[in-house]
C-alpha cells in the first residue's frame, strides 16, 4: 500500500508541475516592456488555475505521499488520514482548475471576444461555474479563420480596436497559446482528480482497516 502510496504522490508533483508550466506560459506572454496586462491572452490565466488550483492545492497531497518512502509516516492510522484529507483537498483545487479552463476554453481568448477586449471586463465567479452546462462546447472561436478579425489591420493598425489593452501578439499565436494552455490545464486537473480519489480511497481503507489490524496491540 504503501509503494501505491507512493505512486500516486509520484504523478501528483508530475502534475502539479505541469499544470504551474501551463498557467505560466500566458502569463509570461502577458509581460511586456517592463509592465504586465499589455499582452493579455485572455480572462482566465490570473485566476491562477495551474498555479492555485492544479499546484499550491495538491502539493500537500503529494508532499504526503511522498513522505510513505521515509519509513513509517505513512503507514500510521494518522498518516492515512492526512493522506486522504490532503487528496480531499486536492480534488477541490483540481475542480476550480478544470472550471476556469473550462470557462476559458468555451469563451476563448479575448481577441476573439468582440463584447469585451480588456481585461477590466472579465469576472469569473460560482455564476461561471453553475451555467457550464449550459454552454455549448463549440470552439467557433478556435476554428473560424483568426476570430474573424482583419489580421492586417489589427497589425497596422490597433487603435482599430481601442479596448484591447494591448497588443502585437499575432492572432494565431494567440489562439495557439490559449487552446494548449487551457486544455493542457484541464486534462491536468482531470488526472489529478482521478489520482487523488485514488489516494482518498487508499487513506480511507489504511485509516480504518490495514492500519487498525497491524497496530491493535500498539499505540498509533
Amino acid at each position: 500500500m504503501a509503494c501505491f502510496t507512493l505512486f500516486n504522490g509520484s504523478c501528483l508533483l508530475a502534475l502539479t508541475i505541469l499544470a504551474i508550466i501551463l498557467n505560466l506560459i500566458p502569463l509570461f506572454m502577458d509581460y511586456h516592456d517592463g509592465h504586465l496586462f499589455r499582452n493579455s491572452i485572455s480572462c482566465y490565466e490570473w485566476w491562477l488555475p495551474g498555479v492555485l488550483g492544479g499546484g499550491i492545492l495538491v502539493i500537500p497531497a503529494a508532499s504526503m505521499s511522498l513522505a510513505a518512502r521515509k519509513g513509517q509516516k505513512c503507514n500510521t492510522r494518522t498518516g492515512f488520514l492526512l493522506s486522504a484529507l490532503f487528496s480531499l483537498i486536492s480534488v477541490v483545487g483540481a475542480f476550480y482548475c478544470a472550471s476556469v479552463s473550462l470557462c476559458s476554453l468555451v469563451k476563448g481568448p479575448l481577441i476573439c471576444n468582440t463584447a469585451s477586449h480588456s481585461v477590466d471586463n472579465c469576472t469569473f465567479s460560482m455564476e461561471d461555474i453553475s451555467s457550464l452546462s449550459k454552454l455549448k462546447f463549440e470552439l467557433k472561436w478556435f476554428l473560424e479563420d483568426e476570430c474573424g478579425i482583419n489580421q492586417t489591420a489589427f497589425e497596422t493598425e490597433p487603435t482599430l480596436l481601442p479596448n484591447i489593452n494591448v497588443t502585437r501578439v499575432p492572432i494565431n499565436e494567440s489562439l495557439t497559446i490559449h487552446v494548449v494552455t487551457f486544455t493542457g490545464l484541464l486534462l491536468v486537473a482531470i488526472l489529478e482528480v482521478i489520482v487523488s480519489a485514488m489516494q482518498i480511497i487508499v487513506g480511507i481503507y489504511g485509516c480504518f482497516c490495514r492500519s487498525s489490524r497491524r497496530y491493535d496491540s500498539g499505540p498509533v
